[in-house]
């Protein structure tokens, strides 16, 4: 915008101090460029007062939000992680840790001297004809047992397919 039309529309608004008032003034007065474009400026100004403006309905508001809300809300953006990338920095991570524990069982002077415990378990003095009697009767109790839930899975199985 020139800075005639500024100072105009700062004039015709009441915008300016009395000083620039004054000045404004005498350059109309004075300045035939200044009073042509401060008459079309007036004109306008007066055109733009006798607009009367129209104002919305009462439910215009509630009208607008409702279209909003029948909008399709946007997606949250969802990013893919491949799964190589996550595999690879693993396998970066677990050569890493293997490797130090090779370098550290290499450079290690420990020797082991393991010597397994002599044990005098003696059998016979436990195995009598009535503990073998007993493991021979919770066995074949056991077999019973198991034979029982297998002809009952088979016999349900056969009623299922009829």
């Amino acid at each position: 915008m020139n800075t005639i039309e500024e100072q105009l529309w700062n004039y015709i608004d009441g915008n300016c101090t009395a000083e620039e008032k004054i000045e404004i003034e005498t350059k109309i007065a004075v300045n035939i460029q200044y009073h042509s474009i401060y008459k079309e400026l007036l004109a306008v100004h007066n055109e733009l007062n006798t607009l009367d403006f129209e104002e919305p309905s009462m439910s215009f508001t509630r009208n607008v939000m409702e279209k909003v809300n029948l909008e399709l809300k946007p997606v949250a953006l969802k990013t893919k992680i491949d799964n190589r990338i996550i595999y690879s920095i693993g396998a970066f991570f677990f050569l890493s840790i293997l490797g130090l524990f090779i370098y550290a069982v290499v450079k290690s002077n420990v020797t082991f001297d393991f010597k397994m415990p002599a044990l005098n378990f003696d059998i016979a003095k436990h195995i009598n004809a009535t503990t073998i009697q007993i493991f021979i009767f919770v066995d074949v109790a056991l077999g019973l047992l198991y034979l029982d839930s297998f002809l009952r899975k088979r016999k349900g199985l056969k009623q299922k397919e009829s």
